[in-house]
C-alpha cells in the first residue's frame, strides 16, 4: 500500500511543477542585467516571470494542491493538527528551559538540556510564525512579545559580555558570534566547558541565526515592534561573517575550536553552507565583486539517479542541505529550485521506491531508540556515502518538502509515516526525530526515543511557509536580502513581500 501512495503522489507532482505560489498583492521585482541591478515595486497583476530572452510569461504559484474537495479537507485537518502538536512541543515547558530551546527531549533518555546557535534563532522566530497563524492554540503577543524578547535579551548579553557569569570564558567569540553549544539548564545559562565542541565557533549555525534575527527585525519593523525591531538589529550589528571568510580562496570555513578561520572549508554550493555567502551579502559585509567571486568557488557539480539528473549535488544527499536553505532564501523561484531541489526530490522519492521501503525522507538525524546522531542521504551525491543506516528515515525531510512542488507528495508521505509507525507519532507533540521504515530490518518500526528541536523547528516553520509564505514574506522586506538574491540568481524574479 505505501508504494501505491508514492505512484499517487507523483501525479499530483506532475501537476504542480510549474505553479507558483502568490500570497501578497503586490510584489517586488528583481531586475538583473550585466551592468546593473534595479529593485522596484510593482502590482502583482502588472507583472510575471521573464524567459531567458527576456519575454514576460505569466506567474504562477509555486505550487499546487489535489482539487479533490476530499482530499483537501483530510490534508487540511493532518496539517492542521500537525501545527498544532509541532507548537505544543516547542513552546511546552518540557521542552525548553531560560526561554531557550532543549537540543533534543525524551521521554526515557536523560540529557539534551543544551542548545546550539541556530536552534535559537530559528525557535525565536517560531513564535512569531505561530502568532502569526492566528490559530485558537496560537500564543497571545504578550506571550510572544515576552519569548522572543527574553531570547534576544539572552544573546545581546552574551554577545556584549554584560552578563558577568562566564564560568567557561566569555560567552561569544570576539564580542560578535557565538559558540557551537549554550548549557540552558545553568542560571543564567552560559556557553560550554572547552571540551568536546562546545566553544567550537560555527558559520553555518551563525548564518541561520542572522537570518532568523533579520526576519523577526523585518515582522518588528511592519508590525510596528520598534523595541523588538532594536534589539534583533543591535545582535545583528555586531555580528562578523568576515571572520570565517578566506578572501584569498574566497571561501568560508565551517570554523573550529575557538577560531572561526578554522576546521574544514565549506565549499560545495548544495551544502547548507551556501547561506553563509547569502548572510554575508545581505549584511554588507561582502562586496558584490567579492559575493560572485564566493558564490564562483563553490563545487557545482551534477549528478544523476535512475534518469533523474540533480544540477548541484550535495556531498551526501542529505535533503535539509537541498530545502532548509530554501525556507529562508526564495530558492524555489529560481533555476536552482527548479534543476537542484525539484529533481533532488525526486530522487528521494525514486530512491525509497526502488529500495522498497514504506517512506522516504533522507536526512541527517538521530537513529531509532536511544541510538547517536547519524548522516543519512539519498543518491546522487558528491562523494559521500548517502545511507549510513538503510531504511531510516526522518519526518522533518519530507516537512521541508512542504515548500516546493511537491507538496501534495509529502504530506501523502507525513500522513504514511503517522499512520504505519504508532511509535513515530506522538499525540501531544508530533513526529519523533526518525523510525526504521525497511520492512524486514531488525528495527522496522522502530522511532527515535527524541524529540529535537532543530527538527521541530524545520517542521513548524516548513508549514508556516506553506500557509502563508511568512519567512519569505518578512526576509524579503530587507533591502540586503533582496540585493543578495538578486545578485546570487541573476535573472528577473517576482516575490511576494510585506513591503516597507
Amino acid at each position: 500500500m505505501p508504494k501505491i501512495l508514492f505512484f499517487i503522489g507523483l501525479l499530483f507532482f506532475a501537476s504542480a511543477c510549474s505553479n507558483v505560489l502568490s500570497k501578497s498583492s503586490e510584489d517586488r521585482a528583481i531586475l538583473v542585467t550585466s551592468s546593473m541591478v534595479s529593485v522596484q515595486t510593482t502590482k502583482l497583476s502588472d507583472v510575471g516571470t521573464s524567459s531567458e530572452d527576456g519575454a514576460a510569461v505569466s506567474p504562477a504559484p509555486l505550487f499546487a494542491k489535489s482539487t479533490s474537495a476530499g482530499l483537501i479537507a483530510q490534508n487540511s485537518l493532518f496539517l492542521d493538527e500537525l501545527t498544532k502538536d509541532t507548537w505544543t512541543y516547542l513552546s511546552s515547558d518540557w521542552a525548553t528551559t531560560n526561554y531557550l530551546p532543549w537540543s533534543w527531549r525524551s521521554d526515557t533518555l536523560t540529557g539534551g538540556d543544551f542548545a546550539n546557535t541556530a536552534e535559537i534563532g530559528l525557535y525565536a522566530l517560531s513564535w512569531l510564525a505561530a502568532y502569526d497563524m492566528g490559530e485558537l492554540w496560537s500564543p497571545t503577543w504578550g506571550e510572544t512579545e515576552a519569548e522572543v524578547t527574553a531570547v534576544l535579551n539572552q544573546l545581546r548579553a552574551w554577545q556584549t559580555g554584560s552578563q558577568t557569569d562566564q564560568p567557561h570564558g566569555p560567552n561569544a567569540y570576539n564580542n560578535s558570534v557565538f559558540y557551537q553549544w549554550y548549557w540552558i539548564s545553568w542560571t543564567p545559562p552560559v556557553v560550554g566547558d572547552n571540551t568536546g565542541l562546545n566553544q567550537l565557533v560555527p558559520s553555518i549555525d551563525n548564518a541561520w541565526l542572522a537570518l532568523s534575527l533579520i526576519t523577526i527585525r523585518e515582522y518588528a519593523e511592519a508590525n510596528n515592534h520598534v523595541t523588538l525591531a532594536q534589539k534583533a538589529d543591535a545582535i545583528l550589528s555586531d555580528m562578523d561573517f568576515t571572520l570565517w571568510y578566506n578572501d584569498t580562496t574566497h571561501l568560508f570555513y565551517w570554523g573550529d575550536i575557538q577560531n572561526p578561520a578554522g576546521g574544514v572549508v565549506a565549499d560545495i554550493y548544495s551544502n547548507e553552507n551556501r547561506i553563509i555567502n547569502f548572510t554575508a551579502r545581505a549584511l554588507g559585509q561582502l562586496s558584490a565583486e567579492e559575493f560572485q567571486m564566493s558564490l564562483a568557488a563553490l563545487k557545482q557539480d551534477p549528478g544523476t539517479y535512475n534518469s533523474i539528473t540533480v544540477e548541484k549535488v550535495s556531498w551526501d544527499g542529505s535533503y535539509f542541505t537541498y530545502t532548509s536553505p530554501a525556507l529562508f532564501i526564495r530558492e524555489m523561484a529560481s533555476s536552482y529550485g527548479t534543476n537542484t531541489i525539484i529533481p533532488a526530490t525526486l530522487a528521494q522519492i525514486a530512491y525509497a521506491a526502488e529500495k522498497g521501503y514504506e517512506a522516504w525522507g533522507f536526512s541527517d538525524s538521530y537513529d531509532v531508540e536511544e541510538r547517536g546522531y547519524v548522516q543519512q542521504g539519498a543518491p546522487p551525491t558528491a562523494g559521500g556515502i548517502a545511507e549510513t543506516v538503510p531504511g531510516l528515515v526522518t519526518p522533518h525531510a519530507a516537512a521541508l518538502a512542504l515548500i516546493t512542488p511537491s507538496a501534495s507528495v509529502a504530506i501523502t508521505n507525513l500522513q504514511t509515516i503517522s499512520s504505519t509507525y504508532p511509535s513515530a507519532y506522538n499525540d501531544m507533540y508530533g513526529f519523533m526525530d526518525s523510525v526504521m521504515t525497511k520492512p524486514g530490518d531488525a528495527d522496522y518500526g522502530k522511532s527515535s526515543y527524541r524529540f529535537t528541536a532543530l527538527a521541530q523547528e524545520w517542521i513548524f516553520l516548513s508549514l508556516a511557509n506553506y500557509r502563508s509564505g511568512f519567512i519569505w514574506d518578512y526576509l524579503y522586506r530587507d533591502d540586503g536580502v533582496f540585493q543578495a538574491h538578486a545578485e546570487m540568481y541573476g535573472s528577473v524574479v517576482y516575490l511576494p513581500v510585506i513591503l516597507k
